[in-house]
């Protein structure tokens, strides 16, 4: 019987963490692919195999009669003005996961291999009223559209392995991503609509993301797969509950104008709508252990 190793680019970030921890306690083989080996082993130390980026050498992959499933989440965080240097950082930090499963594919000849990427739903059009599905069509109007459109043609463009594309909504954790923005912003009393508030906002617990990225692994799907709740919010709503569960006043108003200049480019992603529905995970009958937002919350801050 063929032995699944799981090769880990990203390992020792917030989703790349949550996900070692739940294969490492189904027993499973992990190598973890990280740019800080002293750090990530302190932090990670379960981890059957940790090598630096730079040097990927392990005489794991010389048996190519394991199951290799490589899963790139590893990138160049996105909040923050979007200089020219911090596009070109964004989109190569996200090409070398990939660029480099493949090499190693290419150099062991492991042919029953997966590459599994993160990407975003940012792919989608900005449309406040239609529900987007794997099978709508996709967008050129901003930095995170058009750097997700490249990573996918990157992706598979590659003949020699299955390909995943992970289409994350926003990511929703107590151990850091976009909620401890909005927590800091809630604390000081800033909370509130962003623009006019009826834009559509996609979102996931972490716990469902790596549930779904097992489940994706489990089932061998294939092809562009969106990671959210079934149910995304309005961001005023989103910003209604988000103050209720905090018990922080979100009264505030923050136009759109304001954000360009504070964030640059990167507010366009705070300011478009996206109302996703993960079809792929619902047709395969994934359960979602948080559909809701408030429950999701309420999990996350133990209320």
């Amino acid at each position: 019987m063929k032995k699944n190793i799981f090769v880990i680019f990203g390992v020792s970030g917030l989703i790349g963490t949550q996900l070692a921890k739940i294969l490492n306690q189904s027993g499973e083989y992990i190598i973890g692919i990280t740019r800080n080996r002293a750090s990530t082993n302190k932090k990670l130390s379960f981890l059957n195999e940790l090598l630096d980026t730079n040097n990927i050498q392990s005489s794991t992959f010389e048996n190519p009669s394991n199951n290799f499933i490589f899963i790139n989440l590893s990138g160049e965080p996105l909040i923050g003005i979007w200089t020219k240097n911090k596009r070109k950082r964004v989109l190569n930090s996200r090409f070398d996961g990939i660029n480099k499963s493949n090499e190693i594919i290419t150099k062991y000849n492991l042919k029953t291999s997966s590459i599994i990427s993160a990407s975003g739903i940012g792919i989608y059009e900005n449309n406040f009223s239609e529900l987007q599905s794997e099978k709508s069509k996709t967008s050129d109007q901003s930095f995170v559209s058009q750097m997700s459109k490249k990573l996918e043609e990157k992706h598979h463009s590659l003949n020699n392995a299955k390909n995943v594309s992970l289409r994350f909504g926003i990511v929703l954790s107590e151990k850091g991503g976009s909620l401890s923005y909005l927590k800091l912003i809630y604390n000081l009393g800033l909370g509130g609509k962003i623009g006019n508030g009826n834009q559509w906002w996609s979102w996931i617990h972490i716990d469902d993301l790596v549930s779904a990225i097992i489940h994706i692994i489990k089932n061998k799907l294939e092809g562009p797969i969106n990671i959210t709740s079934p149910i995304p919010e309005r961001q005023k709503d989103f910003a209604k509950m988000l103050g209720k569960v905090l018990k922080r006043p979100n009264f505030m108003f923050t136009p759109g104008f304001v954000l360009q200049i504070v964030l640059g480019k990167f507010a366009t992603e705070l300011l478009h709508s996206k109302k996703i529905s993960p079809d792929v995970l619902n047709k395969t009958k994934f359960k979602f252990k948080y559909p809701s937002l408030y429950g999701a919350l309420n999990d996350i801050y133990k209320q």
